[in-house]
């Protein structure tokens, strides 16, 4: 099998994907050398079969023991599904997959047995920072999403990943996929790269427009709408009648909401019986997928119970994977989606219908969204084993608007993708670690990296990086997170750290500060939660609405000295940002002081899928904080740390902590517990069985007393009384 020659690859990876053939864009890259490891960039339509391109590659480097492969992706979701298919169908071959996405703080030495790993770009770079050696045995680097470099929060990590990795593995193979760019060529260029760059996608895709109760293609007939239906609705009547499936994106989440319930009026009337009782018992799961359902959940159950769905970054992720499950298998008939869903999972539908086409920017006002994010959306149109064709409709309010939407959207060329590596936050943090992880040890040899960077090559020289640069040394310098010596730069124990730790040096340093402050005097737990607010990491904070400034004032009045830091004057540009900071450490404090979701979503506006969010943000911070305390032997605090820690991982308040050691009680349970005189693990102990049940029911008081060391008896098998004859 090692010795496998290039035909019989392919037809194994075509006989396990059950696929006849291989597609036009695949036969392509095997054209321009895949099998001879030649970096490639394709640039191709979603649904083009890029992922197998990928595949392909990593079977080539497993049978010829070249390596392992690392496969890159921008969004854990989007890590689980490929980590699953791969898994599902490569296995059975005797490759080892595996999935790393968690901790940032440590260098998962259990990885060196696995042939392909699907990592995020933040965890794959955090390993390279802790020195994890089987990166050097790396054979096939794949880079999902690789246009990704255009964004401005996940792009220039991308970017410092790729150029290290090119450093530490220069004879890797690099695959780059990306969807349809204006400079493919360009990002072939700075890889070493050949570009395999198509249009074709296997299912035809049908642009145009919707106005005026009609829809218009370019290249094909349209379709008359019922008149007296608004547009959206008469859409949706009009995929139903074709018994099909529509995905539409709007720009907000309350949008979002509200247009799956008023469409959900349409669905509503065209369901089958079948469907109706198969969606109630779906919509049951949802809403009660937390134990006390949120308004949310109870909203989004209506609109599933009709055969709609929204879906956004505030759904917890059991809703999201129990929506996206049931669209794939026709149950749901309608997902209104905002933007975040085109970056994530592979979801086709027939139709895919872009209602919100402008978006506001802070600075520039309401403009165009990109044409590439368009293009990223409407390739979901057409589902490769179930339609002949696809259709995205733009939505337009005038003929004029129509006309202008063809133009710019469906007849233009998407922008091109550049740098976003100048950023003073992620130059700062990858600074630092090149410099702690002895990548670079001078000014100059740091000055060299960045020359090699994608930012370098786009722009042709990096005189403005540089100029930051030189100022970042000096601050790191200043923060005692790295000494100059002889012209060498070393990071210190305490730099080394906060490399490893993988938040911004300023960040760490501002901890530093409140951590040496702190230990004078007794410390809350508001004063920690608003010290890990008022960091970048935790951006965006929770706005401020108008009514809430006086109510926030008065709180900072009551709390002045539980802060950590100094309260900015009103007039200061700092004082937004702190003001935002107290409202985001008021809801940590209400979740640890069990207020229920709901409860958090009504006051704060904050969704459960949202807080889920900053709770492991939180979390991470928490650590961190503890983390450098520890460093610089600050032992009087560590405890106030660590025990909210705990509380904010469970949302509970300090009396619960011992009972939520146990397997299965979380906060409501452990409250339960509490409330009937149980607050210890001792008074458990002592309790019976049968009365411990009363409270939480049999199979969790077994598994209660089963942690405490008792073996519960089991029921005496109960036997039939015979009469016998005397």
């Amino acid at each position: 099998m090692t010795n496998m020659k290039d035909h019989e690859l392919i037809e194994k990876l075509l006989e396990i994907s059950h696929f006849r053939e291989l597609n036009p864009v695949q036969k392509e890259a095997v054209k321009k050398d895949l099998l001879k490891e030649r970096n490639l960039v394709i640039a191709a339509p979603t649904a083009s079969g890029k992922t197998l391109i990928a595949e392909l590659a990593a079977l080539n480097i497993f049978y010829k023991k070249l390596g392992k492969t690392v496969y890159i992706v921008p969004l854990v979701a989007l890590a689980s599904e490929k980590f699953k298919e791969f898994k599902e169908k490569y296995q059975k071959l005797g490759m080892k997959i595996t999935i790393s996405v968690g901790d940032l703080d440590s260098s998962d030495p259990w990885l060196t047995n696995y042939d392909l790993v699907v990592c995020t770009t933040e965890k794959l770079d955090s390993l390279i920072r802790h020195g994890a050696e089987w990166v050097k045995n790396i054979g096939l680097i794949v880079a999902d999403e690789i246009h990704m470099l255009n964004d401005t929060s996940r792009g220039p990590t991308l970017e410092i990943t790729l150029t290290r990795l090119r450093e530490i593995v220069p004879r890797a193979q690099i695959l780059a996929l990306s969807a349809t760019i204006k400079n493919a060529k360009e990002l072939a260029k700075w890889l070493d790269a050949e570009g395999v760059i198509s249009k074709w996608r296997p299912v035809k895709l049908y642009a145009g427009t919707s106005f005026n109760s009609k829809i218009k293609f370019l290249e094909k007939e349209g379709y008359e709408l019922l008149p007296s239906l608004e547009q959206e609705a008469g859409i949706v009547e009009n995929t139903l009648m074709l018994k099909k499936q529509v995905l539409f994106f709007v720009a907000t989440r309350r949008s979002g909401g509200s247009l799956a319930e008023k469409l959900g009026k349409i669905t509503k009337q065209k369901l089958k019986r079948i469907e109706v009782n198969e969606l109630k018992k779906l919509s049951e799961e949802i809403k009660n997928v937390l134990e006390v359902p949120t308004k949310q959940c109870k909203r989004l159950a209506e609109c599933v119970r009709n055969g709609t769905a929204f879906h956004h970054a505030g759904l917890l992720r059991k809703q999201k994977s129990l929506i996206e499950e049931n669209f794939r298998n026709g149950l749901i008939k309608i997902i209104v989606a905002t933007p975040t869903l085109a970056y994530g999972v592979n979801l086709p539908a027939f139709r895919v219908v872009m209602r919100d086409l402008r978006r506001y920017y802070p600075g520039i006002g309401v403009v165009f969204i990109p044409i590439l994010e368009v293009h990223q959306m409407l390739g979901r149109c057409g589902r490769p084993t179930y339609d002949k064709f696809g259709e995205g409709i733009l939505l337009a309010k005038s003929e004029e608007e129509a006309e202008e939407l063809v133009e710019h959207y469906i007849l233009g060329e998407p922008e091109e993708i550049s740098s976003k590596l100048a950023v003073e936050p992620i130059l700062r943090m990858h600074a630092l670690a090149l410099i702690a992880s002895e990548f670079c040890r001078s000014e100059k040899s740091l000055l060299e990296f960045f020359s090699k960077t994608f930012y370098a090559f786009h722009f042709g020289n990096i005189a403005l990086v540089e100029e930051r640069i030189l100022d970042i040394l000096d601050k790191l310098a200043e923060w005692k997170f790295i000494v100059s010596k002889k012209g060498k730069l070393f990071a210190t124990k305490l730099g080394k750290r906060v490399s490893e730790l993988y938040i911004d040096p300023s960040t760490a340093h501002y901890f530093i500060q409140c951590l040496s402050k702190g230990i004078k005097r007794k410390v809350q737990p508001f004063s920690i939660l608003q010290t890990i607010s008022n960091t970048l990491e935790m951006r965006p904070l929770l706005s401020v609405r108008t009514g809430e400034f006086s109510e926030l004032n008065e709180t900072i009045a009551q709390k002045e000295n539980l802060f950590l830091e100094k309260i900015p004057a009103e007039w200061d540009l700092e004082f937004d940002e702190f003001l935002k900071s107290v409202k985001t450490g008021l809801m940590f404090e209400a979740w640890m002081n069990e207020a229920t979701e709901d409860q958090i979503l009504t006051k704060f506006r904050v969704a459960p899928g949202e807080l889920v969010g900053k709770l492991h943000i939180a979390d991470w911070l928490v650590y961190c904080l503890q983390e450098l305390g520890l460093l610089l032997g600050y032992k009087e605090i560590l405890k106030e740390i660590r025990r909210l820690r705990v509380r904010l991982t469970y949302g509970i308040r300090e009396e619960l902590i011992p009972l939520v050691r146990l397997k299965q009680i979380g906060r409501i349970r452990s409250r339960k517990l509490f409330n009937a005189r149980f607050k210890t693990l001792d008074s458990l102990r002592k309790v019976p069985l049968e009365s411990l049940s009363t409270i939480v029911g049999t199979k969790i008081a077994q598994a209660i007393k089963e942690q405490l060391g008792e073996k519960p008896k089991e029921p005496e098998e109960i036997k039939q009384i015979t009469l016998k004859k005397s």
